[in-house]
């Protein structure tokens, strides 16, 4: 099953989380920014995504309500007669073509919203469900419900300062953090030269780092996406202007590199050491 992603660029942030969470299940997800290849005619693309698309998820807000393209959309979607789902993302008017449709809100409790969006989309199979499980613990189920059974024999409450019983050990730690989607402003390109900086080719936009990978996302471009699994180095060099530089595995396997730094001059030194930080509790490595 397609889906197809329809949403107001105020509202990126929420939509890359949703694709995040959404790729951990049997579905293929459309989604602009990610499925359009860097130089491909833009309005053809998404043409086609409406085309070969199974169902429509439309993240209604405010902005989303008041975007002729996101109308444009799901009323190519009504007069084809697929399916749509709506999502309120946040309080305001639902458009009137929208209205009479099942909605699922995710404005109270986005674990809530997600769980009834899976029953909404037929309650797909997770991919490989052990390993996922381990990068991303979710339970569904209220805390008492939760709660591990002990033994009759062993309902005591166990000593403070001696051992717990084994059906008290603790989890095992999860393959990676529970860290949510960070964006950062920023402007990178393929080197720096102390005294020209990052040059005519530098680029500038948001950094999304997720569990998985690093997503610069240039205004009005296709992303480029590192993996985290390919990140090789990544080092703090200090110049005229502090920068950040990567190394990683190209999709060819050879060595590539990028550097970046905080877009704003006035906090850029603490971006860049943020970004750092956070690119080692997610990868577990001192990148060194």
């Amino acid at each position: 099953m397609q889906v197809f992603i329809c949403y107001s660029r105020t509202d990126k942030q929420f939509a890359l989380q949703l694709v995040e969470d959404l790729s951990y299940y049997d579905l293929h997800v459309w989604l602009d920014t990610r499925s359009i290849a860097s130089g491909s005619n833009w309005d053809i693309e998404v043409q086609k995504g409406l085309n070969e698309s199974d169902v429509m998820l439309v993240l209604l807000s405010p902005d989303s309500a008041a975007s002729q393209n996101v109308a444009d959309e799901w009323s190519y979607f009504i007069d084809h007669d697929k399916p749509i789902i709506p999502l309120v993302i946040a309080p305001g008017e639902v458009p009137f073509r929208l209205s009479r449709r099942q909605r699922v809100d995710f404005t109270l409790d986005y674990k809530l919203g997600f769980q009834q969006l899976l029953k909404a989309l037929g309650s797909p199979a997770m991919l490989d469900p052990d390993s996922t499980q381990k990068l991303r613990p979710v339970n569904w189920t209220s805390p008492e419900k939760a709660t591990p059974s002990v033994p009759a024999e062993k309902k005591s409450e166990p000593s403070k300062s001696g051992p717990k019983p084994a059906a008290y050990s603790a989890p095992a730690a999860p393959v990676a953090p529970e860290v949510g989607i960070k964006t950062y402003p920023v402007v990178w390109a393929d080197s720096y030269h102390w005294f020209n900086g990052m040059g005519s080719q530098a680029m500038q936009g948001d950094a999304i780092i997720n569990r998985r990978e690093i997503q610069l996302v240039p205004y009005a471009q296709p992303i480029v996406t590192i993996p985290l699994r390919s990140l090789v180095s990544a080092v703090i060099q200090r110049s005229v202007d502090q920068h950040l530089k990567l190394t990683f595995y190209g999709n060819d396997g050879s060595f590539q590199s990028l550097v970046i730094m905080g877009a704003p001059k006035e906090g850029r030194k603490d971006i860049t050491r943020e970004i750092l930080n956070l690119l080692k509790l997610l990868t577990g490595k001192s990148l060194t």
